[in-house]
């Protein structure tokens, strides 16, 4: 059942099995696991059902270190989280990217790729995926011969895109009509109450932005808040820590890593047609397949560089009819036009290259591949790794929101080893794009890649945030242990980006579904 905090009494106490703490796609995941159990679940959310904008102002945070997007424009404090906003995008991490790498400090997950496959395979079916299906395959099916890279450097993958990314859309029934776990909107949680020992949690504190309290007493708690949020929780409570839930060792809301989003410069002398072949997303049996060129295991090692992958991007050109349509889609959508007058122009514009549209309808519908127009410029983007650093940190700040809660401070830093990572990888993408004939890149973009001022300013946040409650066996180096637990404390767990020790470059969402199965499971085996 869905249930308004705002339509209940003040001083309300809630009673579970499982309390979990946010309905995104961690949250939500682990409630559908109780879903006509003998056990009990309630899922304390802080949105309502639709986007709002004075829930959504308790993100406002301080950024003190590098310039960041994410922390405002990334996160959504709705039903569904942030699912509402992202396209669905998933890949697994590969097992090399679980592994410690003596040229990656505080690398190492304290899991093996082979004891998150199973939970992998089951969170493909949460995503709606299907059977994956290698680059070479897809392909040979649609009569195209793959780039001949050379695999001792790069190798292609394609990252499955789901088809129902929105978790507010996709289970809101399945919990709206569960007898047995509920959710309760607009309680935003602002306190982890543990025993006098800090051994036990006995209760989580939440209300609303009116004023309006209430208390959730459970066998066993689960924080599933992104990794920002989550740091923010355990340092705010510090009722009987003073330096906040299992923070004694000063490891929470350190570590914050992000997926550096780097955007290199055109790409010259290539055909556009032959690239579209080979890089835009392919639909099979229902699914959107996105090719990536990765840099392979032994690249890694002998430059002792990140894990980074990215793709060929074709951006429209101006006068293209494609980029006319879009900006009347984003117009209607977003209701920025003024008049009838104003839409009949967009709409004008949008159908004045009729011939452009209906290729890239065939090529969509009935070739079954990503329609991208022909002309404009080339581009290349890259998603990279960023290495685990104790001062890039969630901090609180002495400002405070609505509820009383004081706000994020976020310091966000970069070193040497992303800059060497982003030029290694494009001087290699360079190279063997030119090598098969493939298009050559700009020089002088390239060797701005070498100074550290100009390449800070090719990049951006992706919106991924990680690392903030690391996990680790030794409760000196990690917040959880090996089954997200935290450290010290028995019914506290945590289902976040927030326990990655690094973050390999794959969209996190897959990896926080594989280990929110894993979290379920255990509480299943506990009780």
């Amino acid at each position: 059942m869905i249930k308004d905090f705002e339509k209940l009494d003040d001083g309300s106490t809630l009673s579970a099995d499982v309390c979990i703490i946010g309905a995104g796609a961690a949250g939500i995941a682990i409630a559908r696991e109780f879903l006509g159990t003998q056990y009990t679940a309630v899922t304390l959310e802080s949105g309502g059902l639709n986007p709002e904008a004075e829930t959504q102002r308790l993100y406002d945070s301080e950024v003190v270190g590098l310039p960041h997007l994410g922390v405002h424009n990334g996160r959504a404090r709705v039903f569904g989280g942030t699912t509402t906003l992202w396209g669905g995008q998933a890949l697994r991490f590969d097992a090399f990217d679980l592994r410690e790498r003596s040229w990656v400090p505080y690398s190492g997950w304290p899991i093996s790729r082979a004891e998150l496959d199973p939970y992998y395979e089951r969170a493909d079916r949460v995503l709606q995926l299907g059977a994956y299906i290698p680059y070479a395959e897809l392909c040979a099916s649609f009569g195209i011969e793959p780039p001949a890279f050379d695999s001792s450097k790069l190798y292609m993958v394609c990252s499955q895109w789901s088809p129902k990314p929105n978790f507010n859309r996709t289970y809101r029934d399945d919990l709206k009509n569960s007898h047995n776990v509920s959710v309760l909107l607009h309680a935003n949680v602002t306190a982890i109450v543990t025993n006098k020992a800090a051994t036990t949690v006995e209760r989580v504190d939440f209300r609303t932005v009116g004023g309006k309290r209430g208390k959730a007493v459970a066998r066993a708690y689960v924080i599933c808040c992104g990794g920002i949020e989550t740091a923010r929780l355990l340092l705010a409570s510090d009722r009987i820590e003073p330096y906040g839930v299992g923070n004694r060792t000063d490891l929470v809301g350190r570590y914050f890593q992000e997926h550096l989003h780097i955007r290199y410069g055109n790409l010259l002398g290539a055909s556009r047609k032959h690239l579209q072949g080979l890089f835009e997303s392919f639909y099979q049996n229902g699914l959107k397949y996105f090719p990536l060129v990765t840099l392979s295991e032994r690249q890694q090692i002998e430059k002792q560089v990140l894990k980074i992958h990215g793709a060929a991007s074709f951006d429209n050109s101006t006068c293209s009819g494609i980029a006319a349509v879009k900006s009347l889609y984003k117009t209607i959508v977003a209701k920025t036009y003024h008049d009838s007058k104003e839409l009949r122009r967009l709409v004008r514009n949008a159908f004045m290259d009729s011939g452009e549209l209906f290729r890239l309808a065939y090529r969509f519908y009935v070739q079954k591949r990503a329609g991208t127009s022909k002309i404009g410029p080339i581009s290349f983007g890259a998603q990279c790794e960023t290495a685990p650093n104790p001062n890039s940190r969630v901090m609180l700040a002495e400002s405070r929101d609505q509820l009383g809660m004081r706000r994020v401070r976020l310091d966000w830093r970069l070193g040497d080893l992303e800059r060497h990572t982003a030029s290694e990888y494009i001087k290699t993408i360079a190279g063997e794009f030119a090598r098969l004939g493939l298009g050559v890149f700009d020089s002088k973009e390239l060797a701005d890649l070498d100074d550290l001022s100009k390449w800070v300013e090719m990049t951006h946040d992706s919106a991924h945030h990680m690392g903030t409650a690391r996990m680790n066996e030794n409760p000196q180096m990690g917040v959880v242990d090996v089954n997200c637990r935290v450290h010290g404390i028995a019914n506290l767990y945590i289902g976040s980006s927030a326990v990655f020790p690094t973050s390999s470059c794959s969209n996190p969402t897959l990896t926080i579904l594989a280990l929110c199965l894993r979290i379920a499971d255990r509480l299943k085996q506990t009780f």
